[in-house]
């Protein structure tokens, strides 16, 4: 799964709501190699307002799952689709797994690395 964020627009969504092999952010700027302040604190913007996470102070995305769940009903709802009990059962893997990692909080917020990607 991708979380997907145009910081030029805020937009946010996820793609590859089906694939449970990893997490990751994507934020997209003009300048992925110079990433700053100023576009952290937008990537955080993003996040915040869209109800999809939060940035911790060593720069990780911080992706409570139920917005997880909520962007992945919105992208199966483009895609014509909807989630169902085998989607269900396979997040529920993905977020064990994350857990016995040390990758979630213990307010059920999993940690995704950020990669900064051209917009």
């Amino acid at each position: 799964m991708e979380v997907m964020v145009d910081l030029a627009g805020g937009r946010v969504w996820l793609e590859g709501w089906e694939d449970f092999g990893s997490l990751a952010v994507s934020a997209r700027t003009e300048r992925p190699g110079e990433v700053d302040d100023r576009a952290i604190a937008r990537l955080a913007a993003a996040l915040e307002a869209a109800g999809a996470g939060w940035i911790d102070t060593d720069g990780d995305a911080r992706i409570p799952s139920d917005s997880l769940r909520t962007l992945a009903v919105q992208a199966a709802d483009d895609d014509g689709l909807e989630l169902g009990d085998g989607w269900e059962a396979d997040f529920t893997g993905m977020l064990d797994y994350a857990g016995s990692s040390g990758w979630i909080d213990d307010d059920g917020a999993v940690r995704a690395h950020v990669e900064w990607r051209d917009a």
